[in-house]
């Protein structure tokens, strides 16, 4: 069984906070991204792809590669409101690393594949999230230098836009490098077998909670059920069971408990907790595993004061850091 592991560094979470420009962005982490990180968890063989041509060799293929050719590199789109940036890398060998800014003032590299059409109008490109789901949206190249990208409504299995918004995505080449800063963070989807069914659980509980996370930030209250989440899952790894219990009427909590498939096992319960910080509504999130091998997961977690930013596992369980 392949599964997705964290390359040299952490997943931090929904990093695009841009408004207006970047409004999709936190929809293709969440939803797109999410669709590959936990559809790799119960896929073998998987791989990112080559660059490619779609369909068969023409002669329309030198200008496929003259386009290949422009895209490598970092190109980059500021929102006026927040002035956030995102990056796109592309990279040789049909990397794609898409590079945003976390909330706490870092960045996070997403590496996915992609492969491009410059036979048609406009042109096509296919960003691979796993083997089996790709968001296909179009861009072009402008007579100015400039790349345009259509982020707005896409995703993992809707189709493919015909046209560009009013407001497409512009990016403007910044660098001609094509490898991703030391100090930038990156998810990778690696395929490998499994080497520790708790490490797959703790990596699943974390997306969970952080597309709840986003979820509230946007709703106001937090999803009841993985659909709602916009993700596609069994919601099954080899090791455990998970289940999303919905708490109240949504508003102040949302947990994922992972029951293990054998008895030597530990449960473990994922919380996302409603707080205030700086008379500001926020979210704070945490994992418990039990102590010992259990069936059964631990009770719902808590928050010691209102002022905490750390939630407190119930007595028997300890919080995963």
């Amino acid at each position: 069984m392949s599964h997705l592991v964290f390359n040299r560094t952490r997943y931090v979470g929904n990093g695009c906070v841009a408004r207006s420009l970047f409004s999709n962005c936190r929809q293709f982490i969440t939803r797109g991204l999410l669709v590959a990180l936990l559809g790799t968890l119960g896929t073998s063989g998987a791989t990112l792809p080559a660059i490619a041509q779609m369909g068969t060799q023409t002669p329309g293929a030198s200008k496929t590669s003259n386009i290949a050719e422009q895209l490598l590199g970092q190109w980059q789109a500021k929102d006026p409101k927040s002035q956030k940036v995102i990056t796109f890398i592309f990279a040789p060998s049909g990397n794609l690393f898409v590079i945003a800014p976390a909330r706490d003032g870092s960045s996070v590299a997403l590496k996915l594949g992609y492969k491009i059409n410059s036979a048609t109008q406009p042109m096509q490109l296919d960003m691979k999230l796993s083997p089996n789901d790709e968001v296909p949206t179009i861009f072009e190249v402008t007579a100015e230098g400039k790349l345009r990208v259509e982020l707005n409504n896409i995703g993992a299995g809707q189709s493919r836009p015909t046209a560009f918004s009013a407001n497409s995505t512009l990016f403007e080449k910044t660098s001609q490098a094509t490898t991703v800063p030391n100090n930038i963070q990156v998810v990778e989807l690696v395929t490998q077998q499994a080497k520790a069914g708790q490490s797959v659980v703790r990596q699943y509980i974390t997306i969970i909670n952080t597309a709840q996370q986003a979820f509230y930030e946007k709703k106001g209250k937090f999803a009841a059920t993985i659909d709602e989440l916009g993700i596609a899952t069994t919601l099954e790894t080899e090791s455990y069971h998970y289940q999303i219990v919905p708490q109240g009427d949504r508003t102040q909590s949302a947990t994922i408990i992972a029951q293990p498939k054998k008895t030597d096992l530990p449960s473990y319960i994922g919380a996302v907790l409603v707080t205030q910080s700086n008379g500001k509504t926020t979210t704070v999130s945490g994992i418990c595993e039990t102590e010992q091998p259990s069936t059964s997961p631990p009770a719902t977690p808590t928050l010691p004061s209102s002022s905490s930013s750390q939630i407190q596992c119930p007595k028997g369980s300890r919080l995963l850091q």
